[in-house]
């Protein structure tokens, strides 16, 4: 044991160094610095890029013109960083899922990382600045798309803010920055009109809030050629941050990013254009009164997507041009073209005035995305591109394979039509296929009757052909995209295909297997009643189930369809009265079990053996071997006299003697039938009863009575004629004889005895 103990512990301890010289190697290798980085420290950020070489990593930040060189010492990254002719050290650390780091400068000032995803590309820094509507314009549009991941951009908004008169007193530039973007929001003005080119290097615009009388003077100025902004003092920018919000309070609960024209269209944008793809939220901005509810489910989705795309085709969005007056009661025109327009309306609910996309827009947006499809989306490098459904991202792929195949034929476009001939040929077959491997792998393992074979297969295989239409409508609509009129009348079909398909298989299979199990006697007969039963429970269900669901895909309310179903239930029920009572008798000789199948039972004045008892009649095999079916109801009325349920049979008989017999014989012949009863093994000895029971006309009766030992009358039957032979000898060795029906005449005359006569 103590050699075990000392052999175990230079295991461990062998272990523990190899660990300790392999993991450091092997974890260093998991750490990969190489990328694109979004860096954040005290009153900046910028986008750092790294490459690793080996254990050296060299990369550097454009925005302020700095490098930085480090060695990686397991999850840390050690170095240089240069930015303007000043450097320092400092040390960085890998998080475990290695998406972010955090690090720290030699001064003790902070700095934190996170991988920049593939799809945020670099600015740059060359941007015009040449007028003010163009300065205002990027600084608007870069400050709208700083989010998780992209925070660098506010660094790069700042270069379009000249803080000359901000440096003296201390002001962060990223909080700053943060504050006027503030403002901004708040105000309502159109960019390309409200700054002009000016004579001069210096300009002030007067900007408002819409709808109210809360301003803010925009202050711009020339250096270099180049336009910056030069607001306030940032004591003035919080309180007009304040008056603007104060004005106009933010609205929380179902009228949240619906309160005005901005909000819903940056609801709309940013619910694609945001991980996750919020449809829920998109539909949210559609006024879809004027459709159908199968058609606000199916087609709302896509309504979404045209709308989105549609404005990504006209133009990049600057949310400070969009009004976000809540009371405004004109709708909002965004875009305008020949064939229908984009815009936002007012709409009263129940929670308040909310502001969605109008139905106009709605019921022609097809049409405009249609005339814009060769107008190629905006690209703006600080947009992140939206998520495509598969529907549009097909339409691409064909559109860029032949434009022809996009050009409408009557309510749909030829690609459509295409898609939707191939989707029902690939059904058929489909439906076929699976028709065959259920007949090949199911089917062949059941037991069916030759003349209902034929007629099963040819169910099985069309409800596999519908099932496989229904469900490959569904996917043809996601990709194919059916337009509205279309997908409302194939929506109901695919639905009622499946389900009426779905229905006749589950219907089929409980019939199959059901017959199955009573050709091949797999259960006890006295189980057929519940196992019909259960299968009808089951057909009933099913059926029920359906309706309901189809009543659900046509939009029909279940309160019409229940009450249907309790009308035409109160109907079957009056035109069935008997059947039912019939049913209910049936499921009472189930459940009180007076008689099984198998049983010999006497009921009336008549008796059989039970062959079958159904969920209406029972059916009697009788001694004359016909077949004899009595109602439940009148069966389970009538007094059933059960043989098979007793657990004796009884004997008794009663044996005539000759007047002959002498009362000493008769004595003998009492003592030994008692005698040759209780010998007996199949003869219960405390029901033996052998008595003189009296004179007969024509013998001296004895009677017997006693239980047999079994409850099958062919064994009784046996044991009876075992024990009447028996004492046929019994009564033969005593001289005496059984008495027969006869006539004696006595030819003497009585006389009185001695004693008396003298």
């Amino acid at each position: 044991m103590k050699n075990t103990s000392i052999r175990g512990g230079l295991l461990s301890a062998f272990l523990v160094v190899i660990l300790g010289i392999v993991a450091p190697f092997a974890y260093a290798q998991q750490i990969d610095w190489t990328g694109d980085w979004d860096a954040t420290w005290k009153h900046r950020g910028a986008r750092v890029s790294l490459v690793q070489d080996g254990d050296q990593v060299t990369g550097g930040y454009k925005l302020y013109g700095g490098t930085i060189q480090g060695t990686i010492i397991g999850r840390e990254l050690r170095g240089v960083w240069k930015e303007g002719g000043r450097q320092g050290t400092f040390v960085a650390v890998m998080s475990t899922d290695t998406r972010t780091f955090t690090a720290r400068f030699g001064t003790g000032e902070w700095m934190t990382g996170i991988r920049v995803l593939a799809d945020n590309q670099f600015l740059g820094e060359q941007l015009d600045r040449s007028i003010p509507a163009q300065s205002v314009y990027h600084f608007l549009s870069i400050m709208n798309a700083v989010g998780p991941g992209r925070m660098e951009l506010q660094s790069e908004a700042s270069l379009f803010i000249d803080f000359a008169e901000q440096e003296n007193v201390g002001v962060s530039k990223l909080e700053y920055t943060q504050t006027l973007l503030s403002v901004l929001n708040g105000l309502t003005f159109p960019v390309w009109t409200s700054l002009n080119r000016p004579a001069g290097s210096e300009i002030s615009v007067t900007l408002g809030q819409a709808g109210t009388d809360v301003a803010f003077v925009l202050r711009m100025v020339k250096k270099e050629g180049q336009w910056l902004l030069a607001p306030p003092p940032m004591h003035e920018l919080k309180a007009t941050a304040h008056a603007l919000s104060k004005a106009r309070p933010q609205v929380h609960g179902p009228r949240a990013g619906l309160q005005s024209p901005r909000d819903t269209m940056r609801t709309l944008v940013h619910s694609f254009s945001e991980a996750g793809d919020s449809m829920e939220q998109a539909m949210s901005t559609l006024n879809m009164s004027g459709l159908s509810a199968l058609a606000k489910e199916y087609e709302g989705p896509k309504l979404a997507r045209y709308v989105n795309r549609s404005l990504q085709r006209i133009g990049p969005l600057t949310w400070q041009e969009i009004s976000d007056d809540p009371a405004r009661t004109s709708p909002y025109l965004h875009f305008e073209h020949p064939f229908g327009r984009i815009e936002i309306g007012p709409v009263i609910t129940e929670d308040g005035v909310v502001w969605q996309f109008t139905p106009e827009t709605l019921e022609t947006i097809r049409a405009v995305y249609a005339a814009l499809d060769n107008f190629p989306p905006s690209q703006v490098l600080y947009l992140k591109p939206s998520q495509e459904s598969l529907y549009f991202k097909a339409r691409d792929f064909v559109s860029h394979i032949n434009r022809g195949l996009v050009e409408k034929v009557g309510p749909m476009e030829v690609w459509q039509w295409l898609g939707l001939l191939a989707a029902l040929v690939m059904a058929l077959a489909l439906g076929r296929v699976l028709n065959m491997l259920f007949q090949a792998l199911v089917l062949r393992h059941f037991s069916q009757a030759s003349g209902q074979r034929f007629f099963t297969r040819w169910l099985f295989l069309w409800s596999f052909r519908f099932l496989a239409i229904g469900l490959a409508l569904r996917v043809a609509d996601r990709v194919l995209g059916f337009p509205d009129l279309v997908q409302v009348v194939l929506v109901a079909v695919s639905w009622t295909c499946a389900i009426l398909s779905s229905m006749m298989l589950v219907l089929l299979g409980v019939g199959m297997v059901v017959g199955h199990l009573k050709a091949t006697n797999a259960i006890h007969s006295s189980h057929i009643t519940p196992l019909s039963f259960v299968a009808g429970i089951i057909r009933v269900a099913v059926v029920v189930f359906a309706m309901l669901m189809l009543a659900d895909v046509l939009q029909v309310p279940y309160q019409s369809v229940l009450a249907g179903l309790g009308l035409g239930g109160l109907a079957v029920a009056l035109a069935a009265q008997s059947t039912l009572q019939n049913f209910i008798s049936g499921i009472t000789l189930y459940f009180d079990k007076p008689i099984a199948v198998g049983d010999y039972c006497q009921f009336g004045d008549k008796s059989g053996t039970v062959e079958f008892i159904g969920m209406r009649s029972t059916r009697i095999r009788t001694q004359a071997h016909t077949l004899l079916t009595i109602p439940n109801s009148e069966f389970s009325n009538m007094q059933i006299e059960n043989y098979a349920k007793r657990d004796h049979m009884f004997l008794i008989t009663t044996l005539n003697l000759r007047y002959e017999t002498s009362p000493e014989q008769l004595r003998h012949l009492l003592s030994e039938l008692r005698a040759l009863l209780l010998a007996h093994p199949k003869v219960a000895n405390d029901s033996v009863t052998v008595r003189f029971e009296g004179f007969g006309a024509h013998s001296l009766d004895i009677a017997i009575a006693a239980y047999v030992l079994s409850n099958d009358y062919s064994d009784f039957v046996e044991i009876r004629e075992d024990i009447y032979l028996n004492i046929m000898q019994v009564i033969e060795a005593l001289g005496t004889k059984l008495a027969v029906p006869a006539v004696v005449n006595y030819n003497s005359k009585d006389s009185w005895p001695e004693a008396c006569a003298t």
